[in-house]
């Protein structure tokens, strides 16, 4: 392979040379009108193999053959510019100082092969107008070379596609800026193109009727659907940056009108060093339109709690968990181990951080929670200084069905977990807790109420600083809507909702993660923190815009049905009790509140009655526990209509500001 390159690289330097010689006559023979005296034959032999050398050594030193021919680019144009004008200043020196110093007197013999100047009888020196066209020629020549194959081959793939070998989609593209000219560059010299751009959209007035690689600036973005039907669009591709969620959705409803499809590429930040590459293209995602602005985390090295200790996340094989494992091994944590009982969601994320560079950190642990005495001995082997516990059951029906294993996970493995923060004197515990807690109306919601009462119960004594983190549903999550609703359209529908007003606060899995991440570096005992979820959203509509995205059209080509709400199911969620006063944190979006007081006695009693109750798989007695522990538990609420149920704002009411 290497001779390959070499004799490659060879045989393109024979082809300059030869350029270079054919240029230099032209040169000559231009300059004389074609009557080139034999003096100037003479001539351009001696000095032939001297323009050959120099330019030659130039065309070397700026890497003119460590290039690929196909993939010549604005950067290799510039490199022959400067090496060919470098050139021939170099040539036009020596050919003066040649005229100067190299004289028949000085070498007799120099008459018989070079022309003299008989006043001189000095060197004649190479004419100017040679030097002048000979540049000019050698630049053209050497240039055309370079570049002949890339515009070959973009020439023979559209005479391909007019003649129907290839039919790539004919692509809009949404931006012309840098993003969308490097798409542009990768999609034209791609050996197999799949697209073929053919008009761009962008808001910039100045950019109107330009062309970028040959290809129009058709109109602004309000004019997608006549550009597609007057360039016979097939597929648009959004490349824009910092575009809104709502901006996006819009784009998206023009082209689901259009019946094309819509895919985006990652914003410049997304990308390492600006670049782009054909696989990033994606589909827009539901995340896409969530109406948002994504959060990215940010601690300063003073806030960085998580820099040179030792981590413990429990549940760290799901969805919340394994991300709080991707975003912690950023900060330089000194290992993390990853504690959860499902042994495959634990080796999916370990092996998944391992190739990232991480396997030094991670420490995968296969245990469960509810098993007090393999817990202690992980903590007491690893003494971990922060936790995170993300361990829980979350999906309401089952635990509605099977109340008993709400108690033991969610309850049961809380108070052991938090239990052994204290015991070892960890220096913080952060719990993910749930808006479901929040005036519940199922078994799930009413332990991960339980459950942060018994994290604020150890705060009361324990120098372990202990918070809890609440806020709602999550888009992708394995308890999300979202999966199931992919799903149902896959199978061709029906896609089923079980109330057409039923809403839910959704946020992206990692914009979650950071904020808990962040609320974590507070230092503040006793505190529940509140994501700001944003605006509620219409389950129905989610899942309109799904069947859209995936490119069909929602009641005629996938129907939606509504089945009912489940056992334990609210139509809207809430993250404030009554008589929690939220204050204003100083990171954007979270948000604080005091939980009220909770006798530890009467706590540990209860909470004893309710595990008592689950062994012996009570659900009856249970759900009486609940209730006296969770006096805003009640089932009946269940069931309320979208007339009854209060008008609530967009998260919470923010009554005064802390630090």
């Amino acid at each position: 392979m290497v001779d390959k390159v070499k004799w490659r690289r060879v045989g393109l330097a024979l082809a300059d040379a030869a350029l270079i010689a054919v240029s230099l006559w032209i040169a000559y023979y231009l300059r004389f009108d074609g009557a080139v005296f034999s003096q100037f034959r003479n001539q351009y032999f001696a000095v032939v193999a001297v323009f050959i050398a120099v330019r030659i050594g130039l065309f070397w030193l700026f890497g003119l053959y460590r290039g690929i021919l196909r993939y010549a680019s604005v950067g290799e144009m510039l490199a022959i510019i400067a090496s060919v004008l470098i050139g021939s200043l170099v040539l036009f020196g020596a050919n003066f100082l040649a005229s100067k110093f190299i004289s028949v007197d000085r070498f007799p013999g120099i008459g018989r092969y070079l022309p003299v100047d008989d006043n001189t009888r000095g060197f004649m020196r190479i004419p100017l107008g040679v030097l002048v066209m000979e540049f000019t020629f050698t630049l053209i020549t050497i240039a055309t070379v370079r570049f002949s194959r890339r515009v070959l081959i973009y020439q023979v793939l559209n005479i391909a596609e007019e003649t129907g070998a290839q039919r790539p989609r004919r692509l809009l593209i949404v931006g012309a800026g840098d993003l969308a000219e490097t798409a542009v560059r990768q999609i034209v010299s791609a050996p197999n193109r799949a697209w073929k751009p053919v008009a761009f959209v962008d808001d910039d007035p100045e950019k109107k009727s330009l062309r970028i690689h040959r290809v129009p600036v058709a109109g602004s973005l309000d004019d997608i659907p006549s550009v597609i039907s007057r360039f016979s669009v097939e597929e648009v591709l959004v490349a824009l940056r910092n575009l809104s969620p709502s901006r996006l959705r819009e784009i998206v409803d023009m082209c689901e009108d259009a019946r094309v499809r819509v895919q985006i590429l990652p914003s410049v930040q997304d990308v390492m060093s600006g670049r782009v590459s054909l696989n990033q293209i994606r589909p827009v995602e539901i995340e896409d339109l969530l109406g948002r602005e994504e959060v990215t985390l940010t601690l300063t090295d003073e806030r960085n709690y998580i820099r040179d200790e030792t981590i413990l996340i429990t549940g760290a094989g799901g969805s919340i968990g394994s991300e709080l494992c991707r975003q912690l091994v950023r900060l330089g944590p000194k290992c993390i181990v990853l504690f959860g009982h499902g042994e495959n969601s634990i080796y999916e994320i370990s092996q998944e951080l391992k190739r990232q560079g991480a396997g030094d950190v991670i420490i995968p642990v296969i245990g469960d929670i509810r098993d007090k005495g393999k817990l202690n001995a992980v903590v007491d082997r690893f003494q971990p200084r922060v936790f995170f516990h993300a361990a829980a059951h979350k999906h309401v029906p089952l635990m509605e069905a099977d109340p008993d294993e709400a108690i033991k996970n969610n309850v049961r493995g809380t108070r052991n977990v938090a239990q052994a923060a204290d015991r070892i004197g960890a220096r913080k515990f952060i719990m993910i807790s749930s808006d479901k807690a929040v005036r519940p109306t199922n078994v799930m919601g009413a332990t991960k109420r339980v459950a942060e009462m018994i994290v604020f119960c150890m705060a009361q004594h324990s120098k372990t600083q202990y918070t809890a983190v609440r806020f709602g549903n999550v888009l992708g999550s394995r308890g999300s809507v979202v999966p199931l609703f992919r799903r149902q359209i896959a199978a061709g529908g029906p896609v089923t909702i079980t109330h057409p007003d039923i809403t839910r606060y959704f946020m992206t899995i990692p914009e979650a993660v950071s904020l808990v991440i962040q609320a974590g570096s507070m230092n503040h005992q006793r505190r529940l923190y509140l994501l700001d979820m944003g605006q509620p959203v219409k389950i129905v509509d989610l899942a309109r815009n799904l069947i859209r995205l995936s490119g069909f059209e929602p009641e005629k080509e996938i129907e939606i049905s509504y089945t009912g709400l489940r056992p334990g199911e609210k139509l809207r969620e809430e993250l404030v009790t009554r008589g929690e006063n939220v204050k204003s944190t100083d990171i954007s979006k979270v948000f604080a509140t005091e939980p009220e007081f909770v006798d530890e006695t009467y706590l540990a009693s209860e909470c004893a009655r309710l595990e008592e109750f689950a062994d012996q798989q009570d659900a009856e007695g249970i759900r009486e526990i609940l209730r006296s522990l969770v006096p805003d538990y009640g089932p009946e609420a269940t069931y309320e209509t979208a007339e009854a149920a209060p008008a609530r704002q967009s998260s919470f009411n923010v009554v005064e500001g802390v630090s």
